[in-house]
């Protein structure tokens, strides 16, 4: 369909953009008691796509807003991340001042653009953003850069049609991820259950490494596995890009890309050497099943027979805080001296296998959700790149 009523406008020609600033954090009484909301790029990392903001974690004081001659920005105003980094988007739901990480934009004329489609258009200028910042330090993006910006804007109707259509792909994306947290800290709460009390003990004991059910033992991780760290091969980037393929190329935190060759066949565990995060939950280690190749930033670890199993490991592991175990104090480090020296709470074989078969369940669910909500992400995008360009007309 043609777009002939539709215009191409600068942000400059249809918003003003304002810049904020952060108050002294010397002075109690720029924070103390403060009632306004204060904006960063944190805050709106945290919003997982969602295209309101409700609240903001500091808040300043009337005396902060009037000694910075701070820009408190109305309802319904646009917030822009320009640095660390560019890009994030929403809409306030409520008044709000801002720091020096972000733009504000306000709407001159809220009878010619629905701030809800004006904030869809500036999702697909983020690349365009991102491109145009600079900066030693940081990457930066200018307040004249963004009101340089171009953006297409159809009728009024249109443009509040587009937007709903896109703010009922949100709503489902935003369900799914509320789905996604209540699934997580399920599997929180059962892996702080299942690992540390296990299933139906009533008898326990004092060990070096705590209270564990009596039947349970303790034994170093070394006692446990094989290593197989001889048989890594590193790639350069430069190399893989020779060698494109359908084997996964694997580094300390998953999948890096896909070659044309495998040193492994079967299932590993994989823990980060380095460059890894090694706290409690914070999955220090993945499992691999079929031929993959892995560079010399991840251990490769099995399972012995009849002693443990790789998807316990795997549990057992990621529910251990490590990073007693790490070395170096630039780059963090999980040698292998260390990594069998790791202690772990042992049960019986046949109940270690119950307790990952009840914490795959939760994990197939999370995969079933993480699928769902790519779906509704691919959706979305070719939606945008439809409706918000004219490619594809909507009926008003």
């Amino acid at each position: 369909m043609e777009r002939k009523d539709w215009k191409k406008v600068s942000i400059g020609k249809i918003c003003n953009v304002e810049t904020g600033t952060t108050p002294s954090t010397k002075v109690k009484d720029y924070w103390e008691d403060g009632l306004i909301k204060w904006v960063t790029p944190t805050d709106l990392s945290k919003l997982g796509g969602k295209m309101t903001i409700k609240d903001t974690e500091r808040k300043i004081t009337e005396q902060a807003v009037t000694d910075f001659s701070l820009k408190v920005m109305p309802k319904g105003s646009i917030i822009v991340s320009s640095r660390a980094p560019i890009g994030y988007i929403a809409i306030l739901e409520d008044a709000m001042a801002f720091n020096q990480g972000c733009k504000g934009l306000i709407i001159r004329n809220q009878n010619e653009i629905d701030n809800f489609y004006l904030s869809y258009q500036l999702l697909t200028k983020v690349n365009k953003m991102k491109s145009l910042g600079t900066g030693s330090t940081f990457s930066e993006i200018s307040k004249s850069q963004i009101e340089n910006l171009q953006v297409f804007l159809p009728p009024l109707t249109e443009q509040k049609k587009i937007a709903e259509i896109l703010s009922t792909v949100d709503e489902a994306i935003e369900k799914v991820n509320e789905a996604i947290k209540k699934t997580e800290r399920l599997k929180k709460g059962l892996m702080q259950d299942l690992l540390t009390k296990g299933i139906g003990h009533k008898e326990f004991k004092d060990t070096e490494i705590g209270r564990i059910p009596k039947e349970w033992v303790y034994s170093t991780l070394g006692e446990l596995i094989e290593v197989h760290d001889s048989k890594r091969i590193p790639l350069s980037e430069m190399e893989r890009a020779k060698r494109k393929g359908k084997y996964p190329y694997c580094g300390a935190n998953g999948i890096m890309d896909y070659i044309d060759d495998y040193i492994f066949d079967g299932e590993f565990l994989l823990i980060a050497e380095d460059g890894g995060a090694y706290g409690k939950f914070e999955n220090s280690c993945y499992l691999m099943n079929g031929k993959f190749w892995v560079n010399n930033h991840a251990h490769i670890i099995k399972a012995k027979d009849n002693q443990t199993i790789n998807k316990f490991l795997f549990y057992m592991l990621n529910f251990q805080d490590l990073r007693p175990y790490i070395v170096g104090s630039t780059r963090r480090k999980l040698n292998q001296e260390y990594l069998r020296q790791i202690y772990l709470p042992l049960p019986p074989l046949t109940e270690q296998k119950q307790i990952a078969e009840i914490l795959g369940t939760v994990d197939e669910r999370l995969e079933v959700l993480k699928n769902k909500k790519q779906k509704f992400e691919k959706i979305k995008k070719g939606l945008m790149n439809d409706l918000l360009t004219g490619r594809r007309r909507v009926k008003v």
